[in-house]
């Protein structure tokens, strides 16, 4: 059975279970739905506490009433990752909202805010990847 074929039985398994909620398929997203996805190098990725503490954090900005849905996670290597997988850093986290309104209005919340300047010391880079859905 090919790739897609697999992928596409078990996931409309999963979803049949409710074990995946059908509104995070991508053929479910409204149009306009905005994603902003950014990812974190800790300064010092071996020291457990900063990596706590940038974690927790992440989870913290779930809180924030615009964001519809939020995952934090970690690279994730494995025999089937080809050499464009890029594992090198520490946590991405992936917000969805309604449209770009309700991202701007995560950006000026103060907890947003409060993220950055108690935790901007833990990192060594950011990039940060915001896009549309358009279908």
């Amino acid at each position: 059975m090919s790739n897609r074929r697999s992928f596409i039985k078990n996931t409309s398994g999963l979803v049949a279970a409710n074990l995946v909620s059908p509104d995070l398929m991508l053929e479910k997203a409204p149009k306009n739905t905005f994603s902003h996805h950014v990812f974190f190098w800790l300064k010092n990725p071996d020291n457990k506490t900063e990596y706590a503490q940038l974690l927790e954090a992440l989870k913290a900005l779930k809180k924030i009433e615009a964001v519809k849905y939020a995952h934090v996670g970690a690279p994730s290597i494995n025999d089937f990752d080809k050499q464009v997988t890029d594992a090198s850093y520490s946590f991405s986290v992936l917000l969805l909202f309604e449209n770009k309104k309700d991202e701007e209005t995560y950006l000026l919340h103060p907890l947003h805010k409060k993220f950055g300047t108690e935790n901007n010391h833990l990192w060594s880079k950011v990039l940060v990847y915001d896009s549309v859905a358009i279908i």
